[in-house]
């Protein structure tokens, strides 16, 4: 009884506080502080191991990026080339490098378009690239920010590979894109098989 009636009195104490609409504002601020502290608190443990965790995945060998794009350009007639770095565990995909048939387009680089999307045909793929699959198809609509740079480049059809083609060390992945599909889509993803490996980093 006691204890309610101390509830009582600090919710009294509140309401007589909030007499405008800036402390409604205010009070409301301190509670979500709080609370977002406190889940924080209860989460350490969590975001700790999942830290540790994402430090001990291998990374695609970045020194070879360039050597692996340029032989999917004249290998495969590629309209743009795009590297990106991954990390499962936080579901981030990131845009490493850019590259179009003039160049490094470093004005579409760094950007986190996820892994996991709300987007179904994307999510499709992501699941086939953690099977080892190469998934190739039309690609007539943007599937994020980058994928709106893909079509502005006038690419139709796109191929991708993760880095390295394995379940475990998905930490890359490479997309490949054309006006029109490849004539010899096999001989093709070859060619994508051999980039995974360029830009997989040896003993990792």
């Amino acid at each position: 009884m006691t204890e309610k009636l101390n509830a009582n009195t600090t919710l009294d104490k509140i309401l007589g506080y909030v007499d405008s609409p800036f402390k409604l504002f205010a009070v409301i601020l301190m509670a979500l502080i709080a609370f977002a502290g406190y889940a924080l608190y209860e989460s350490q443990d969590f975001i700790r191991d999942a830290y540790k965790e994402s430090k001990k995945l291998p990374e695609i060998n970045t020194a070879r990026v360039e050597d692996a794009s340029a032989m999917l350009f004249k290998q495969t007639g590629a309209t743009v080339v795009a590297v990106f770095k991954v990390n499962p565990l936080f579901n981030s995909r990131t845009l490493y490098r850019a590259y179009t048939k003039e160049g490094r387009d470093k004005s579409i680089e760094e950007i986190d378009v996820g892994l996991f999307t709300q987007n179904a045909s994307n999510n499709a793929d992501v699941v086939k690239l953690m099977t080892n699959e190469i998934p190739c198809g039309e690609y007539r609509y943007a599937q994020s920010e980058v994928g709106l740079w893909y079509i502005q480049n006038g690419v139709a059809f796109t191929c991708r590979v993760s880095v390295p083609p394995d379940v475990n060390r998905f930490v890359g992945q490479i997309t490949v894109g054309w006006a029109a599909q490849p004539a010899n889509l096999e001989q093709t993803k070859f060619m994508l098989e051999i980039a995974s490996a360029m830009l997989t980093k040896r003993g990792s």
